[in-house]
């Protein structure tokens, strides 16, 4: 049988997106019967002590390195050299790899929005380009994702693997004292809350996001949970908009919290104008808790009936979206119904299984 390696070097830093993913697999893997003779984790550092379970089949090789940033495109490649096959899960691989590799792109967002990116950004797009087009195998998150993947890059379909994303149990368990905790640790007091969960980047509209949530004529809180690595205002839009203290920019909350603060939202928003997957509306609707998104990209796709679909960012069409289910317990109900059915569907066991019999097929 084959010898499978993988990138963890995502492991080592935040854990959110690529991380949670790696994570999420690694942890299904470590409890199944795998088509490969061994299966190693090359890192730079030790991984986190939460990532295997003890007495996992998984070997952890740590590689040092003189840079981190560079970590990927130097003592990986010379580390992996005795694998049949390399698992990229972070869009890129070594450029002096010569061996076989199967690499995850988790959006064609280079591609679709560059204009998204600044001009350091896009000097990943040629990184991408050769990732995908060397690969043995291309996994990507949803059908939407794949179909953009194979047009921006020439890729043959059949090449292709659309694998959607899992949810942790976890969002689907926090209890009453859990949302309590998170209300206080957070400063939410007793007043409802509109939430947004991710990076707080351009394509979210999270400007017209504020100024939605401060027309409306209550008084809910706009609750955002994410890095903001473009320093994009929005304190200064929320005061101009006149919604003062009743935003809370929280940046990044660790994963023990996000189940109860999902649960303590009576609305999530995620007003993206693409995304490759969009795991934080499948997190809130396990959570039960009535999404609003845009009906593009692969949103659409993973939300399908059981979120509010709209056709655009506006302020008018936020605004309205929120003013409908918060006047409307039985629309709220509805929505926290079909939401928790829908993600129901979505596993990180079937996520794991498929891509496992995607690699086996790029390694044979």
């Amino acid at each position: 049988m084959p010898h499978l390696g993988v990138d963890t070097q995502r492991l080592a830093g935040s854990r959110a997106g690529v991380a949670r993913y790696l994570a999420s697999l690694l942890r299904e893997w470590s409890s199944a019967e795998l088509p490969f003779e061994r299966v190693t984790l090359f890192t730079p550092v030790p991984l986190p002590g939460d990532v295997l379970p003890a007495g996992s089949a998984l070997e952890v090789r740590v590689v040092p390195g003189r840079s981190r940033r560079l970590w990927g495109q130097w003592e990986l490649p010379r580390a992996a050299h005795d694998v049949d096959l390399l698992f990229c899960p972070a869009y890129v691989a070594p450029v002096s790899y010569s061996g076989r590799y199967a690499v995850v792109m988790h959006d064609a967002l280079q591609e679709v929005l560059p204009g998204s990116f600044n001009r350091r950004a896009r000097l990943r797009r040629r990184l991408y380009r050769r990732a995908a087009r060397g690969a043995v195998r291309v996994l990507a998150p949803s059908d939407a994702s794949k179909r953009d993947l194979e047009r921006a890059y020439g890729l043959d379909p059949t090449r292709v693997d659309a694998i959607h994303l899992g949810v942790d149990d976890r969002f689907r368990s926090a209890t009453d004292d859990d949302v309590q905790r998170v209300r206080e640790t957070y400063g939410l007091a007793g007043l409802p809350v509109i939430l947004f969960v991710g990076k707080l980047s351009k394509r979210r509209n999270l400007p017209n996001l504020v100024r939605a949530v401060a027309s409306l004529r209550s008084d809910h809180l706009l609750v955002l949970a994410g890095e903001d690595h473009l320093g994009l205002g929005l304190d200064e839009i929320g005061r101009e908009a006149g919604i003062g203290n009743r935003l809370r920019l929280l940046g990044f909350v660790p994963d023990d919290d996000l189940p109860a603060l999902y649960r303590a939202a009576e609305i999530f928003v995620y007003p993206s104008d693409y995304e490759g997957f969009g795991i934080p509306v499948l997190e809130a609707m396990a959570a039960g808790t009535p999404a609003v998104t845009l009906d593009n990209s692969a949103l659409a796709e993973v939300a399908s009936d059981a979120a509010v679909l709209l056709p655009n960012a506006a302020v008018d069409e936020l605004a309205g979206a929120f003013e409908r289910l918060a006047a409307d317990p039985a629309l709220r109900a509805d929505y926290s119904e079909r939401g928790r059915r829908r993600a129901a569907a979505f596993t990180w066991a079937e996520t794991a299984r498929r891509t496992i019999d995607s690699l086996r097929k790029a390694a044979a």
